[in-house]
């Protein structure tokens, strides 16, 4: 699983709330958390404010409460819990994982659950939308067909699958119904 790690776990920018226009930059590596910060100063003083940086070693930033109320003032609660437990090894792989095995992985769902796993995060949203997973998908559904596709072209096919998948929504829409006039 160390594998799949690259040196950068994760990053985040951000701009301050209102009434601060200040960026941050908040990058977490195998190693260190460094929080950038750029101040935005006021152009009729003529300050010359210079970003900063500050990096800490995973062990310090875990003891440091000044570094981690910062972050949790500019980011939030859940994104400091979420540094948090980078720093203590406890790291979301399934996230890593490559693309063609999340795939594999969810060939095996129900279309109902790749919508829900859609909804987790950017990468699964980006693996279960894209073309090559329902191509994938449409060829386990002819695989598991015992009706021989052969000789049909694959446009046929394709409508084909389509009107079946309609009619099966169909009918569970029809099946949802009745539970709820019933219950």
């Amino acid at each position: 699983m160390a594998a799949l790690l690259q040196d950068q776990l994760f990053e985040i920018s951000q701009q301050a709330t209102a009434p601060c226009k200040d960026f941050y930059q908040l990058l977490v590596t195998k190693k260190e958390v460094i929080l950038r910060t750029w101040k935005v100063s006021n152009p009729c003083k003529r300050e010359k404010v210079w970003p900063t940086e500050d990096k800490k070693f995973h062990n310090e930033f875990l003891v440091d409460d000044y570094l981690q109320e910062h972050i949790k003032r500019v980011f939030g609660d859940d994104m400091l819990r979420y540094v948090t437990n980078l720093c203590q090894k406890h790291i979301d792989y399934i996230v890593r994982l490559p693309e063609a095995l999340l795939m594999h992985i969810f060939s095996f769902l129900d279309w109902q659950d790749v919508k829900q796993v859609s909804k987790t995060c950017k990468k699964f949203q980006k693996v279960c939308k894209s073309d090559v997973f329902w191509e994938q998908a449409e060829h386990a559904c002819y695989s598991k067909t015992n009706v021989a596709m052969e000789g049909v072209s694959s446009a046929i096919q394709r409508k084909l699958v389509i009107f079946h998948r309609k009619r099966a929504l169909m009918n569970l829409a029809r099946t949802q119904r009745r539970m709820s006039t019933k219950g």
